[in-house]
């Protein structure tokens, strides 16, 4: 599928989800080493849904899909990283990113994630971006601690899940403690 490059890095291309991506992403979201460790789906994603909230009127969101250049799954979406909601009037955005469980261990999520961070304090002119991880999600704290994310606090037992709850770990980066992808990757 031919689409358009939103951000270009060196391996991938973040584009925004387009029709066809409706099947990956649904399969990404409602894949059980996804949906553990992120309370918003604990509800099965529907084609319909994703629409909604992809296209829907009241939308405030920067979602793109990272396709790599190469290798084993290049032309296919791998995963999503998104400000989401930006708001405008506080010059603030929270980060989300998901990876299927396929391609995790290439540093995809890494890289998408810098650049769309980048983009968030460069193009959007945020001054802060905030992350929650529930707690056990080990792969996503290293992430926000390698972007440069700086931990505010837990959340106790915030979300529910696998008949528990959990702990919520907030993070937070302001736009004069980023250092850019360079830095990072």
């Amino acid at each position: 599928m031919s689409r358009p490059t939103f951000i270009e890095t060196d391996r991938l291309e973040l584009t925004p989800p387009e029709e066809d991506d409706i099947d990956f992403l649904r399969e990404g979201v409602n894949h059980p080493d996804v949906r553990e460790h992120i309370g918003v789906f604990r509800e099965p994603y529907t084609e319909q849904r994703y629409r909604d909230e992809l296209w829907g009127v009241d939308t405030d969101s920067s979602t793109l899909i990272a396709v790599p250049k190469s290798g084993d799954y290049a032309g296919d979406p791998v995963g999503s990283v998104q400000l989401y909601p930006v708001n405008d009037a506080d010059g603030s955005a929270n980060f989300g990113v998901w990876f299927h469980p396929d391609a995790w261990g290439n540093g995809y999520a890494t890289e998408a994630s810098a650049h769309v961070i980048d983009y968030g304090f460069r193009e959007l002119r945020l001054h802060r971006i905030s992350a929650s991880v529930m707690a056990g999600n080990d792969a996503s704290r290293r992430l926000c601690e390698r972007l440069g994310f700086v931990h505010e606090g837990t959340t106790r037992e915030a979300q529910f899940a696998d008949g528990d709850y959990r702990d919520t770990e907030r993070y937070g980066l302001l736009e004069n403690e980023w250092e850019g992808p360079d830095a990072i990757l």
